[in-house]
């Protein structure tokens, strides 16, 4: 590996680690950059504007170009190279930004077909109906992390880790399939051969992160139905604490001092409250 992305990597792995997804795909857009950028080094703000402009040509839309903002401003600053550009000068993606998400009725129906589905898929299904769990994090999802009648979730996200109760409803499936780390891609290839066999038209564009914004949705119509706080859908999911305060309260720092664990000196307070109101865990045994 060139010094410049043994820089990078350093950059992304010390003091704080990100994910291992994360750094293989700053590496991988650095690598990009670079190859086009030749030996002409340190680049210069016009080649920066040349990259990004031929990016546009070629069909690139906002949201790639930003992406790519952000890993070449990581790139620079772990060579100590200028940084030519302010934080107002990033890409901006579309207001409107497609975001699918399953009906209430739609994604019963992708329960209720599990009989379609191999051991694999349906496990899968299982945990992210439950869990919301996203992408990356049902890739992490290792055989030894089950154990106890419960299961070690990896959030990402700056998300809070956290050992979640696996209800009797989902066990069996649970059971009957050993999973082990993979690569994330692989988990949008289940998600489309599940989408494919159920009795559902699933357009392109939809997946696990479909699933979340649904049930995040209904769980909060469940919490409020209960005189339950909203909040604690977001807990359950693994949203970070900053996340959440902006979300519930307006301000960022309000989640950061929030303390959901206080509740109860039982680590599986937040499943018990939420299991009996969950909206899609009794249908896996209808």
């Amino acid at each position: 590996m060139q010094p410049e992305l043994e820089n990078l990597k350093l950059a992304l792995t010390s003091p704080r680690e990100r994910s291992p997804t994360t750094v293989s795909n700053y590496i991988y857009a650095a690598k990009h950059f670079l190859a086009w950028q030749g030996n002409k080094l340190p680049p210069s703000e016009m080649d920066l504007r040349k990259f990004f402009l031929e990016k546009k040509e070629g069909g690139s839309g906002a949201g790639n170009q930003g992406y790519y903002f952000y890993v070449l401003r990581k790139l620079f600053e772990a060579n100590h190279w200028p940084w030519p550009f302010k934080r107002e000068d990033r890409p901006e993606a579309p207001e409107e930004v497609f975001a699918p998400v399953f009906t209430l009725d739609e994604l019963k129906i992708l329960i209720q077909d599990r009989e379609n589905y191999s051991d694999e898929e349906r496990f899968y299904l299982a945990l992210s109906t439950t869990y919301g769990i996203r992408r990356e994090e049902l890739a992490r999802v290792r055989n030894r992390d089950i154990k106890d009648g419960a299961i070690f979730i990896r959030t990402v996200k700056r998300g809070p880790k956290r050992t979640a109760l696996i209800p009797g409803e989902i066990m069996p499936v649970i059971n009957n399939y050993r999973p082990r780390e993979r690569k994330p891609r692989s988990l949008s290839a289940v998600f489309r051969r599940v989408a494919d066999k159920s009795s559902l038209d699933v357009e392109k564009g939809y997946g696990w992160h479909s699933i979340r914004r649904t049930l995040l949705t209904m769980m909060e119509i469940a919490l409020a139905q209960n005189g339950m706080p909203l909040t604690w859908a977001a807990d359950y999911l693994g949203w970070s604490k900053k996340t959440i305060g902006s979300r519930y309260f307006g301000v960022v720092t309000a989640g950061v001092y929030r303390h959901p664990e206080a509740m109860s000196q039982d680590p599986y307070a937040l499943d018990k409250a939420i299991l009996p109101v969950h909206p899609f865990v009794k249908l896996w045994v209808n």
